[in-house]
């Protein structure tokens, strides 16, 4: 005899199917609809498996009907919880997207297991009311305890949706799905976890409330037009025939539908706009006032189509009412005002017309009268420039001179009628003239500042003199560059004085080199005599001492290079050399000012590296410059030195540290000359020569030097030499 225990499942599946067709026939491009579908699908594969479990006659029936219904309890509540978000409106942004993604794979995780491993179902046996029931694997309370947060997290959705809903209707009709959505998660949680755990068996599973579930669902959707749409009420055929734009919205002002005048004037289909909002296709514009399309009286709108372009419309909105008075949506329609604003723009354009006829007097004496007024501004503004003690000049895009100021006539020997509408060829020698106007053409091409040294030239009384002259464009109002106007600026004092310094640190240099020389020499000497006879402070003593005349020598060395850079005559011995030796060697140099920090020292160098070319003396005094700094700034953790081979024939040689790091307001001034970093408590001693003289010995080389790095977190000084080619 057929008892209600085997047959019950039917029942519930029935009450999906009947439901969830009531509510696809709703609207089935909604989404919130499909996925309730697609719910209630997954519920009619649980409810058909313990239907086949309930009248199963063996073993292997029950595991077909186990892994039937696996296929709905493990993605269940991955999709009711997708729908509960739909339905409850939130916005399905990167997080929840991929909030969705995580709990569909771990569903999918289960669902494998159940049908390949013995984690879930461990075996079947008969049950005590009819057919088998499985036995439970290791991870089957887990895995419905999974589904449990689920579902009451896609309830707890719900319940949020609910709270924040404005009307008084979707409230209602959200609360009912609320309560459809309890019975079912109430009766399971009870049903499979609760009784389960008291090692106790129901007549009853959570199929059970599936058919109270349906009622309450199909009771919203009928009375309270839960997942209904207002263009089902409407005659569809009807309003694709209207040439005026119509959009159908909801009660909430979601578009629902759009007929094919809209798709026209927006540009965009109605698959793209569906679920907007009306207000996101329209501007607000106060007709009335000064606008892009004319002057109108009225309130309108703008409706922006798929190209940004604004159309004018005016907007008419009416309600849609059901039977019972209640609001279930509106029509808006929106009119094309572009013709109407063509007519009223021609007759304003009549109107300006007549006033500008009328005006015109007006403007001619206002033109006299600005013409007279730009004279004497102009005259004011040529007074300013000639009385300017620097000499200036501006040229024209055929480079012929516009304006010259009384300095640079007096400079030039020249009366400014003779320079007026001639270029400087015949005026300066031939190559100062070509250098002169190439910088010139690329300031009118480039729209950019250019900047040029011009040395020995004679002035009208036969002086010599050191230019720098800075030419700057001068643009119209449309971007355009129309002059170049040149500012010449007599550097010949400063060069003087530049090579006055030069002059004294080589000086001063040489001078320091040679005392320091027989103080080193006596103090060796000394030393070698009083080893073994000095004490503890004698000692300490001789250390400082020993270390003053090695960093005077450093600076002598240091202030010779320097003088050496900024005269542009820095020796290299360029040879190919082995740049991996090298580095050993010089970080040998080191070793033992690392050891006596309790440094590590780590080396990382291409076992293929190339032949590198360059003076090797050069290159192990840059490495040396950038270990020593290192060593300096770092008081525990790591050195390393690095060496690869990277694009363009170069090979890329880096120093690393883990030492107190450089202020990134420090960056860009640590390869000045005597500019010293600053640690975050205090100033280390040295001269702020080594990374100046570094720089220029890579850049000697044709390389190029960069730094990286981060307070409390180290530095990495990297450089580039190039590779030998045979």
């Amino acid at each position: 005899m057929i008892t209600l225990y085997e047959v019950q499942p039917l029942f519930s599946l029935l009450a999906y199917v009947l439901v969830s067709i009531l509510v696809i026939t709703r609207n089935p491009r909604a989404r919130a609809n499909r996925l309730f579908t697609l719910t209630m699908v997954t519920l009619s594969f649980w409810a058909l498996g313990e239907f086949i479990m309930r009248n199963a006659d063996n073993r292997s029936q029950a595991f077909i009907g186990a892994g039937v219904a696996s296929v709905g309890w493990c993605l269940v509540g991955a999709v009711f919880l997708h729908f509960a978000i739909v339905l409850a409106g939130l916005k399905t942004g990167r997080r929840i997207r991929v909030l969705l993604a995580c709990v569909y794979a771990l569903s999918l995780v289960l669902l494998f297991m159940s049908w390949f491993t013995s984690l879930i179902f461990e075996d079947f046996v008969i049950s005590r009311y009819a057919g088998y029931q499985e036995v439970s694997g290791t991870l089957r309370l887990a895995s419905k305890l999974y589904i449990a947060f689920l579902l009451l997290l896609g309830i707890a959705v719900l319940a949020y949706g609910w709270r924040r809903a404005t009307s008084e209707h979707v409230r209602y009709a959200l609360m009912l799905t609320l309560v459809a959505a309890v019975i079912p998660v109430a009766t399971g949680l009870f049903t499979d976890i609760a009784v389960p755990l008291l090692n106790r068996q129901l007549p009853v599973s959570s199929q059970a409330a599936g058919v109270v579930m349906a009622f309450v669902t199909a009771y919203a959707v009928l009375s309270y037009d839960l997942m209904s749409t207002v263009d089902s009420y409407l005659g569809g055929s009807i309003i694709d025939k209207i040439r005026e734009a119509v959009f159908i919205t909801d009660s909430e002002g979601r578009i629902e539908r759009i007929n094919p005048a809209a798709e026209e004037m927006i540009g965009r289909p109605a698959s793209n706009i569906a679920g907007g909002f009306i207000e996101d296709l329209l501007e607000p514009y106060t007709l009335g006032t000064a606008g892009d399309d004319g002057f109108f009286a009225g309130e309108a709108s703008f409706c922006v189509d798929d190209r940004g372009a604004r159309i004018p419309v005016t907007v008419s909105i009416q309600p849609i009412r059901r039977r019972s008075g209640r609001v279930t949506g509106s029509v808006v329609a929106l009119h094309d005002m572009r013709d109407t604003l063509r007519m009223f723009r021609a007759e304003r354009e009549a109107k300006l017309a007549a006033e500008q006829v009328l005006a015109e007097r007006g403007r001619l004496e206002s033109l006299e009268r600005a013409q007279e007024e730009l004279k004497k501004h102009s005259s004011f503004l040529e007074n300013v420039i000639d009385n300017i003690t620097e000499p200036i000049y501006i040229k024209d895009r055929d480079m012929r001179f516009v304006h010259v100021n009384r300095t640079l006539c007096e400079l030039a020997g020249l009366r400014r009628e003779i320079l007026l509408g001639k270029t400087t060829d015949g005026l300066v020698p031939p190559d100062v003239a070509r250098e002169g106007m190439d910088a010139e053409r690329q300031v009118l091409e480039k729209g950019m500042p250019v900047e040029t040294d011009v040395t020995d030239v004679k002035d009208a009384r036969g002086g010599s003199h050191d230019l720098r002259i800075l030419r700057v464009p001068l643009k119209n109002e449309h971007g355009e560059v129309e002059y170049v106007v040149g500012i010449v600026n007599d550097v010949t004092e400063l060069k003087r004085l530049e090579s006055a310094r030069l002059d004294f640190i080589r000086v001063a240099a040489h001078e320091l080199r040679t005392p320091l020389t027989s103080l080193k020499l006596g103090f060796d000497v000394l030393a070698k005599e009083t080893r073994g006879s000095l004490d503890e402070e004698q000692k300490r003593s001789f250390d400082i001492l020993s270390l003053s005349i090695e960093r005077l020598s450093s600076l002598a060395r240091n202030l010779l290079d320097l003088a050496s850079v900024d005269a542009g005559t820095l020796t290299l011995n360029m040879q190919g050399f082995d740049i991996g030796t090298l580095i050993e060697e010089t970080s040998a140099m080191v070793s033992n000012s690392m050891n006596e920090k309790g440094l590590c020292v780590e080396m990382d160098l291409d076992r293929e590296l190339p032949t590198a070319y360059g003076d090797p003396g050069r290159v192990s005094q840059a490495l040396l410059n950038l270990l020593s700094n290192s060593l300096k700034y770092t008081d525990e953790g790591t050195i390393s030195v690095s060496a690869r081979e990277v694009e363009g024939g170069l090979i890329e040689v880096r120093v690393s540290d883990t030492g107190c790091g450089i202020p990134r307001s420090q960056l860009r001034s640590i390869f000045t000359s005597f500019v010293k970093v600053r640690g975050p408590d205090d100033e280390k001693e040295g001269t702020g020569l080594g990374l100046s003289i570094t720089k220029a010995i890579v850049e000697a080389h044709g390389g190029t030097i960069q730094v990286e790095s981060k307070v409390g977190r180290g530095s990495s000084f990297y450089f580039t030499v190039p590779v030998f080619e045979d």
